[in-house]
């Protein structure tokens, strides 16, 4: 069996990707703290800091960060679960006190279209990017290669380098990455990391929008024309307020039915990010769903979607057992519910992919995809930065994983033993054809202390739906 699945990796590794493919719409810069017991050490010794007081802190209550607790009680939280975290940072004012406390920082391309239209690129497709903010700061740390789209009467794309605006401001993200095995001391209390995996305090400044600006709609059927693969993203900052969200999607379903106009075939894939209101989130995932073909989602992410749409039966099983057949019974749940015809849970060791029939490409291919988007992820864990094309294939000779192997056995047991018609191959094959979908088990490559977490889901998924429309566009 295993080695089936490394003749695919081999073929997989060997198909650039080709095409024209867009990122928007949010971008930051990255401030990258690698977590370690001396600068953790130095973070406790501030003495605004009450280890006491963060104790009392009931973190799932923490809806964003105002004071040094909150962000203390949040970092601890997540260090001995091993968890990725997102959350605001309200009170910029701490943005100075974070510099001084992790001096040794490094800062890099922030925000899933920034690290998106930098990997496309690196990978070798022709990749464009939209964002709303573009400072100097920002534009240099773009791929030179990416273009932006500049509207003077006319669309043209120009290189990013050139298209930035000088009185900008800088939307500034800190991510806390930390390794497994790790012990903290926090004032006599041991906390061990089980798993590599970091923590984002982002911010959000005033003139950050998650749309093209209004200047620009005219010429999207135009952009739309010279485009294969779109990849959204930012949606998670829509206002909260009914009116504005209201209206802001409006926008949105606007801008994408105009996109389509100029080129109907576009395909258009939501990297998913929580947002803080419910409510506003239900609503945000079920105009999207009617527009975007495809939708990525983490096993940590899906639990809470699953519940906010009354899932929780299926919430409850991954938060219990966590494993590729309850994360394919909440992600069919997500695709009844929304109106997605793609939607890939990415986990440690394997991705669980549902697909909507009729599906235009062969699962075959699809499955290919992935382990492609796997291997460029396993170079990127390997090395950190940005994948290029010519170093994917060395993901070859690390081998899929154990996890992944074993997901797709216990996966074809489960089914089995509930009486359904799961195929005897299904281990060789990972795909399952039922009535009116497919599901597909992927084992993926799992790289023991990884240099960098940042980025990961954005890379899975992006090189995983961007090499799948890739075999559609050769095949023209």
């Amino acid at each position: 069996m295993e080695s089936l699945w490394q003749q695919r990796v081999d073929r997989a590794v060997a198909r650039p990707i080709h095409g024209s493919i867009f990122a928007g719409f949010n971008t930051n810069v990255d401030a990258v703290v690698h977590c370690n017991p001396d600068n953790i050490a130095k973070l406790l010794a501030d003495p605004d800091i009450t280890l006491d007081q963060v104790k009392q802190l009931d973190v799932s209550q923490i809806h964003s960060v105002n004071n040094k607790n909150e962000f203390v009680a949040v970092l601890k939280d997540c260090l001995g679960k091993g968890k990725s975290f997102y959350i605001v940072l309200e009170n910029v004012a701490l943005l100075s006190w974070l510099e001084q406390v992790f001096a040794d920082h490094k800062e890099f391309m922030g925000g899933q279209a920034g690290i998106i239209a930098n990997q496309m690129a690196a990978l070798g497709a022709q990749s464009s990017v939209y964002t709303s903010l573009l400072s100097h700061k920002q534009a240099q740390l773009f791929f030179p290669e990416v273009m932006f789209p500049v509207c003077d009467g006319e669309l043209r794309l120009v290189p990013v380098h050139n298209a930035y605006r000088e009185h900008d401001p800088i939307k500034i993200n800190w991510i806390f990455e930390y390794a497994k095995d790790l012990v903290f001391d926090f004032n006599g209390e041991k906390v061990v990391t089980p798993r590599a995996n970091r923590v984002i305090l982002a911010t959000r400044p005033q003139g950050v929008e998650m749309s093209f600006p209004t200047g620009m709609r005219d010429f999207l059927p135009q952009l739309g024309s010279q485009i294969n693969v779109a990849f959204m993203a930012g949606y998670h900052y829509a206002p909260s307020e009914q009116s504005a969200l209201v209206q802001y999607l409006a926008e949105v379903e606007e801008s994408i039915r105009l996109l389509k106009m100029g080129n109907p075939e576009l395909r258009l894939h939501y990297e998913y990010v929580p947002m803080k209101d419910e409510d506003a989130e239900r609503q945000v995932l079920t105009t999207i769903g009617k527009h975007v073909q495809s939708f990525g989602i983490n096993e940590n992410e899906i639990r809470k979607v699953l519940r906010e749409f009354g899932y929780a039966e299926q919430a409850t099983q991954i938060e219990i057992n966590e494993r590729a057949y309850s994360l394919y019974q909440g992600a069919l749940a997500l695709m009844e519910q929304l109106s997605f015809d793609r939607i890939q849970v990415h986990n440690l060791g394997y991705y669980v992919l549902v697909l909507r029939k009729p599906y235009p490409i062969d699962c075959e291919l699809v499955r290919e995809s992935c382990l492609y988007g796997s291997a460029v992820n396993a170079i990127k864990a390997k090395y950190g930065g940005y994948v290029y094309q010519s170093q994917v294939p060395e993901a070859a000779g690390y081998g899929l994983s154990e996890i992944g192997f074993k997901q797709l056995k216990m996966f074809y047991t489960e089914a089995k033993a509930l009486g359904l018609p799961i195929p005897d191959n299904f281990c060789e094959e990972g795909i399952w054809e039922r009535a009116d979908h497919y599901v597909l088990v992927v084992p993926a490559h799992v790289v023991p202390n990884p240099v960098s977490t940042v980025g990961m889901g954005d890379t899975i998924s992006s090189s995983c739906y961007a090499s799948e429309n890739s075999i559609a566009y050769v095949q023209k």
